[in-house]
């Protein structure tokens, strides 16, 4: 059984998965429909909630669909999606995301948005990757905390 939030209502926005933005970037049977929601998202005629974990996706799946794509390409397409009128989430959260694993290789999406939340929430992140997260400017105690 699974416990639905009493924030989430039947008129809440639908949630955006990757495989439209995937299609829209391809030439097969789905690409003109992905297109088409995705210019009615950027319009804003339509709106849907984009959450972190689906630019997570995008930050590897993109590359590996548009071969010509770099990190930069993919990031300046992220931040592009962000902006749009349609597109509905924590946008501050995931463009500092966005915009901290762009200006760092090696930086996992994952660990970039941790920094972004973290800064603006005023937390630690517990990791050890720790030198990434500290790299960020983010407090990342070493050892863990054990409760003693």
């Amino acid at each position: 059984m699974f416990l639905v939030p009493a924030s989430v209502t039947d008129e809440e926005d639908g949630l955006l998965d990757t495989n439209i933005f995937v299609h829209a970037q391809s030439t097969d049977t789905h690409a003109e429909e992905c297109r088409r929601f995705l210019a009615a998202l950027e319009s804003g005629r339509v709106s849907a909630r984009l959450e972190p974990l689906i630019l997570h996706e995008l930050s590897y799946a993109l590359p590996r669909y548009a071969k010509q794509m770099t990190r930069s390409d993919v990031a300046d397409y992220m931040l592009m999606v962000l902006s749009w009128d349609g597109i509905v989430g924590e946008k501050g959260e995931m463009a500092e995301a966005v915009q901290r694993w762009a200006a760092t290789p090696g930086l996992s999406f994952a660990d970039a948005y941790l920094a972004a939340l973290a800064t603006r929430r005023r937390c630690p992140v517990f990791t050890k990757n720790v030198r990434e997260l500290r790299g960020q400017g983010v407090d990342a105690p070493s050892p863990l905390p054990d409760g003693s």
